[in-house]
């Protein structure tokens, strides 16, 4: 068996606090109000730091389930995910989110790595890149709005409740 280990990685600014933009993208019960390509997610198992979660995404026009582990650290940020019961040839499909403070805003760094059997892997790997460039701006954009409006909101409410305290 030949592998064939692929890495891709999206980046994006987003204007808002990083405690904010990753308590976003931990709570996956939103998920399917914001990039369009969730339809359903469940977290199945474990609490907020190491879950397993059911998701349902349309990509490639097709209607696609599966299974993920995450990992959480909100101390650094950073959340790790890997795709569990994936079918031959596809091997191994994971990779990590962090999410950096940045003058006020947060740099959000979105990587993707996978591993094909080479040998029986055809257009495979090319169409894994098509499908995670595309999913993977969807969701930073998707991630980017909803942060910045929720980052508004609590600003718009934190200064109102400084004005009536005056």
């Amino acid at each position: 068996m030949s592998l064939t280990t692929q890495r891709t990685t999206h980046r994006l600014t987003i204007k808002a606090p990083a405690d904010l933009v990753f308590t976003v993208l931990r709570d996956s019960s939103h998920w399917p109000f914001l990039d369009g390509l969730t339809v359903y997610s469940e977290r199945v198992s474990g609490d907020d730091a190491d879950h397993e979660l059911r998701t349902s995404i349309v990509a490639n026009g097709a209607l696609n389930s599966s299974r993920c582990h995450c990992l959480f650290d909100a101390a650094s940020h950073r959340a790790e995910f890997r795709q569990v019961g994936l079918e031959h040839p596809l091997l191994r499909l994971g990779g990590s989110w962090v999410i950096l403070r940045a003058d006020g805003n947060s740099e959000v760094t979105l990587t993707h790595e996978f591993e094909v059997d080479g040998a029986a892997a055809g257009d495979l790997p090319e169409l894994m890149h098509r499908t995670i460039d595309e999913y993977s701006r969807r969701e930073l954009e998707a991630l980017r709005l909803s942060s910045e409006r929720l980052s508004l909101l609590v600003q718009q409410h934190s200064a109102g409740a400084h004005a009536s305290e005056a």
